[in-house]
Order: structure tokens, then C-alpha cells, then sequence
């Protein structure tokens, strides 16, 4: 199975689902791009060295595989990468297939081991390549340090963030967890398509996060928080600070809670699942059972708009 033609005709021929097909054709897309930008850098001579100078650098860029990456803040004077056996949390060497590139204000940290897409199964299967185990990648930031532009993505390894401070964070991954712990952005965008998305302490003014299937689950001080999943849950917890919510769900279950839920606005639909306003609201029901919210006039500028096809709608005080 090598390009996307093979995903659909597998649909057509229902050999598997139309929610596999789209988590297959996302781990295609996100090889893809890893290679694609491999392949556009131009690197002379490869730097071995784990320590770049903090003031040197705008812009991190990360893209693995089935390496596990941990971004945080740390009593360093310099970035510092260290790296871990992904089982045995032992120091290692760095890898061939595993790149650093560095220039004025730009590092990178690559992983070049695949070259198809079966290899991208065989790394969900457990099965090592070339004798070669995960690696779990540490990147330690001094703590006055701000990332300009910070790009983490997986295929299949965890991304995590800790105490990270920047202005633009975005963190990708297949059927890898994401979590972000204590970080301040102006944007933050967490993408994945099984795996699950924890934020926890988050403060945006801006945060976009979405998932196929995973779960979402989402606390901190963001003024705008918009997420969506097909069949995962999400669930929100937000303080006075968070002034829109924007949640869409196909199947699963969304629910918001927040310190006084009657300040805001409330725009619920729900086809044929449930919605539980805690008297909040009052939920009306049309012909075709549809069940529905509208209450406009508690706010100029805060409100909540959650839909979903048949999955549960909660709302309640935090």
C-alpha cells in the first residue's frame, strides 16, 4: 500500500472503514511531507553537536517518526538536546538516521529512516527497522527563551511540551499522544488523528485543536478555543478569561464547563444525540427530533457554539 489510490479503492471495496482510510491517508500525507522536506534541505556537513545558542535561534522545527519528542523550559543557558533510549531511558548516541541542521535562526531535528510507506506499519506494529528502537528526544530550553515559529510532528511518537513559551506553536501526530503542559503562546494548533490531545494550563489568546478519533481535553486561559474530533470526546474546562468556544463532534461527546456558563451566548445542535444544559437553557426538540439551542442575548462577546450528529452535549458550572 503505497499511495492513496490503494486507501480508496480499499473503501470502495470495503475492506476497511471510512475513519481507518482517513487516519491511513493522514500517515501518508505526514510521511510525505517529512520527506519532501528532507529532501529540500540542503545540509553540507552534518553538525553532531547537541548544544545550540539560545539567542541564535527563532525557529524549531521537528519532524520524526516514531521517535518520541519532550519540549521544556529548564535551568540551561543554551538549547540542549539529549537523547534517550524510548524503553530503557538510557542515554544514547545520536543515531545516522537522526539529523540536527542548524543556521542563523533556524533548527531542525529530523528523522530519515523511512523511505515507504510500509515502513510507517511496521512502526505501528512494534517491529523495529534495521535493528533500531525509538528514540525519545529531549529538548531543554533556557527559561527566558521564546520560540518564534515552533513546528513538532510524528507519525506514531509522542509529542509533549512543558513550561514551552512562544509565539506560534503548532505539534502534529498520526497515532501519537500530544501534550501540552503549562505553555504560553499566542497560537497553539494540536493536530491528531488517533491520538489522543491533552492541554493542560494552557494560556492563548488563540487555540485550535482537533483530532479523528482521539480524545480531547482541554483546561487554561484561552480567549478563543475552537476543537473538533469525528468519534472522540472533548471536554473543556475554561475559566472567566475564555470568551469563545467553537466544539463540532460527530459521534462523541462534547462537554464545556466553566465557572458561570449563564454569561455566555449558547448555539447547541444536536441530530439525533443528547443535550444536557444543566438549566442552563432550555433544549428544544423540532419535528424531526432535532434538538437545538439559541439564547443571544447575554453577551456581546462571549458565547459557545457546539454541534454534533449524534453524540452528547454537556454543559455545566466548573
Amino acid at each position: 500500500m503505497n499511495s492513496k489510490l490503494d486507501i480508496l479503492k480499499m473503501v470502495e471495496s470495503k475492506e476497511i472503514s471510512l475513519e481507518k482510510a482517513l487516519e491511513l491517508l493522514e500517515t501518508l500525507e505526514q510521511t510525505e511531507k517529512i520527506e519532501d522536506e528532507l529532501r529540500e534541505d540542503i545540509i553540507a556537513e552534518e553538525d553532531d553537536e547537541s548544544h545550540v545558542e539560545a539567542e541564535l535561534v527563532k525557529s524549531i522545527d521537528v519532524a520524526l517518526v516514531a521517535s518520541q519528542v519532550n519540549i521544556e523550559r529548564s535551568n540551561v543557558t543554551e538549547v540542549t538536546v539529549e537523547l534517550f533510549d524510548s524503553k530503557t531511558r538510557e542515554l544514547v548516541e545520536k543515531p545516522e538516521w537522526l539529523q540536527f541542521y542548524e543556521e542563523a535562526h533556524y533548527f531542525s531535528i529530523k528523522e530519515t529512516r523511512t523511505s515507504n510507506f510500509s515502513d510507517v506499519f511496521d512502526f505501528f506494529k512494534g517491529i523495529t527497522i534495521n535493528g533500531d528502537s525509538g528514540i525519545f528526544i529531549n529538548v531543554k530550553l533556557p527559561k527566558d527563551f521564546e520560540i518564534d515559529k515552533g513546528k513538532f510532528s510524528t507519525v506514531s511518537g509522542k509529542i509533549s511540551m512543558i513550561g514551552v513559551r512562544g509565539v506560534d506553536l503548532e505539534a502534529k501526530s498520526v497515532s501519537g499522544k500530544i501534550v501540552a503542559t503549562d505553555v504560553k503562546a499566542k497560537v497553539i494548533q494540536l493536530k491528531s488523528t488517533s491520538g489522543s490531545i491533552v492541554c493542560d494550563n494552557v494560556s492563548a489568546p488563540k487555540a485550535i485543536l482537533s483530532s479523528t478519533s482521539g480524545k480531547i481535553k482541554a483546561s487554561g486561559t484561552c480567549a478563543k478555543l475552537e476543537s473538533k474530533t469525528v468519534s472522540g470526546s472533548i471536554e473543556i474546562s475554561g475559566d472567566d478569561n475564555l470568551k469563545a468556544i467553537t466544539a463540532g463532534s460527530v459521534s462523541g461527546k462534547i462537554a464545556v464547563y466553566l465557572p458561570e456558563p449563564e454569561k455566555y451566548n449558547l448555539f447547541f445542535d444536536s441530530l439525533s444525540g443528547t443535550i444536557d444544559a444543566s438549566g442552563f437553557a432550555i433544549v428544544e426538540k423540532n419535528v424531526s427530533g432535532k434538538k437545538h439551542i439559541s439564547v443571544d442575548n447575554r453577551s456581546q462577546d462571549r458565547f459557545i457554539k457546539a454541534s454534533t450528529v449524534s453524540g452528547k452535549i454537556v454543559l455545566d458550572r466548573v
